[in-house]
């Protein structure tokens, strides 16, 4: 077929290159249930052909749930169909969900199995909406996907999206007040997905774990495995992350640094009982298993020479929901494990005032309805201001400092970056969280210990730690005091601390 330029040329290249090879593997009452790229774009076109037969122009539909077959079908009927996918944080409360419905304009509703009994309260909240399909179960009070893919079997949708065209808006949670609408475009979306080339990865099992509103799960888990020919294996929930590892054997997974830690002190625990590392990695991840991918939060160099103790190797990325969201792709047996990975072809970094800036054909249309967002964050010749601090090397590796809004600026005109600080207390047990801020002009940490961790006095241990960090950094970023809470931080939907309410 030709070039593919938009979400709807992606579904049908997959299908004409990859046909009835495995595309999405679920465990379902107690079997692996396989759906092939063939059987994916017939559902798409299906339900596509209903939507645009039912809502004729152009409009938003949103959707709230969690990774599976059916909503991917859904996500992807709705670029079948011309139009625009707005996937919301299922986690959030009902009221915050409305909320992003009405502000996106969003007229239909695709809701799973999770989420099937607030339909009455989203009616109520959100007067916008015309119509509620249920996504996995037939429900006399809503549409239901099923039976519409059953009905609308062999039609097709007469559209022809542009590469242009708005393709979602995905919402990002902000620590300073209201979530903004990422609009993203097809050629946002295809140029992030298929930036960096194919290392025959077809036939790779990929475990998607990660929720599936968010931009790094559905670029790199789901727009990748239509590009490159991987089969995305289904994780029902986190708590099972083990259990699924064992049932799919996958290639690779994308996880972020919390659960990275997770997993690598559940073999660590392991490891006191059998010495041999690589057998315990292999009961764990199996024999097929390639690399980690981790991203969305700073990953410690501790936690990747952790796991190559076991054989295993983690590769960490860094990118943004503005930007699709990739800057940078981890790279396995990454050579300079304190970067956040190599930047991707075509995307062009600079440094201003010590702020990472980048421009890439990835980098998003604006904030939907947001243009005094929009003008704060894009310059007018398409430079995305990441909010970063940081530089590059030679190589086209990045590195990350801390964040321009949390930048501490003592009297002294000393700038302290406290993610700088932070991060080195990531893999040290007995802090669970930890905020460094400036008060009476010093470095104040502030910690929430683990509750799990035994000790016979916890504050001691965090203060020698402190000793050891200061001793390697100057006067003006060494921490002068230490304040123990005794709950966790208030945080966004994203499980991102809002200092601002410290």
């Amino acid at each position: 077929m030709n070039e593919v330029r938009t979400l709807k040329d992606l579904v049908y290249y997959a299908d004409e290159r990859f046909g009835d090879e495995p595309f999405v593997l679920e465990y379902i009452n107690k079997e692996v249930r396989e759906r092939s790229f063939r059987r994916f774009r017939q559902d798409c076109d299906s339900a596509a052909a209903w939507i645009q037969e039912k809502f004729p122009g152009k409009l938003h539909a949103a959707l709230v749930g969690t990774t599976s077959y059916e909503y991917l079908t859904a996500w992807f009927a709705i670029q079948c169909s011309g139009n625009v996918s707005v996937p919301l944080d299922s986690a959030n409360s009902v009221d915050r969900i409305a909320d992003e419905i009405n502000r996106s304009d969003s007229e239909i509703l695709f809701l799973d199995k999770h989420h099937e009994t607030d339909a009455e309260k989203f009616r109520e909240l959100c007067p916008g909406i015309k119509c509620i399909i249920s996504i996995h179960n037939r429900n006399e009070r809503m549409e239901f996907l099923g039976d519409i893919t059953e009905k609308y079997n062999g039609k097709k949708p007469e559209c022809s999206p542009k590469e242009n065209d708005m393709a979602a808006i995905l919402f990002t949670s902000g620590t300073t007040g209201q979530s903004k609408g990422v609009m993203l475009s097809n050629r946002n979306l295809i140029d992030n997905a298929t930036c960096e080339p194919d290392m025959n990865y077809r036939g790779n099992r990929r475990m998607t774990v990660l929720p599936i509103h968010h931009v790094f799960c559905f670029t790199c888990d789901i727009l990748c495995s239509l590009w490159y020919g991987r089969t995305v294996c289904v994780n029902d929930s986190i708590m099972r992350i083990v259990k699924n590892l064992k049932i799919f054997r996958p290639t690779d997974v994308t996880f972020v640094p919390m659960i990275a830690a997770s997993i690598l002190a559940r073999m660590q625990q392991a490891a006191l009982k059998n010495s041999d590392k690589t057998a315990v990695a292999r009961e764990i991840f199996g024999e097929n298993f390639s690399v980690i991918y981790s991203g969305g939060a700073y990953l410690s160099p501790d936690i990747i020479s952790g796991y190559r103790e076991f054989g295993i190797e983690i590769a960490q990325g860094y990118g943004m929901t503005e930007c699709s969201p990739r800057i940078c792709t981890g790279v396995k047996y990454c050579p300079k494990p304190e970067s956040v990975g190599r930047i991707v072809p075509g995307c062009q970094v600079r440094i201003n005032d010590g702020e990472i800036w980048v421009k890439s054909p990835s980098v998003m249309m604006g904030y939907y309805k947001n243009p005094e967002e929009t003008e704060k964050t894009l310059t007018e010749d398409g430079w995305l201001k990441t909010g970063d601090l940081g530089h590059c090397d030679d190589d086209g590796y990045l590195y990350i400092t801390g964040r321009k809004k949390n930048l501490i600026i003592l009297a002294n005109g000393e700038n302290v970056s406290p993610e700088e600080i932070e991060n080195q207390f990531v893999f040290f047990a007995p802090v669970k969280e930890i905020v460094v801020y400036e008060r009476d002009n010093a470095i104040t940490a502030e910690v929430y210990p683990d509750p799990e961790y035994v000790s016979d006095d916890i504050k001691r241990e965090i203060q020698q730690k402190i000793d050891y960090v200061n001793d390697g950094f100057p006067p003006a970023k060494r921490i002068a005091k230490l304040v123990l809470r005794d709950r966790e931080f208030p945080k966004t939907a994203s499980k991102k601390i809002i200092r601002s309410e410290i």
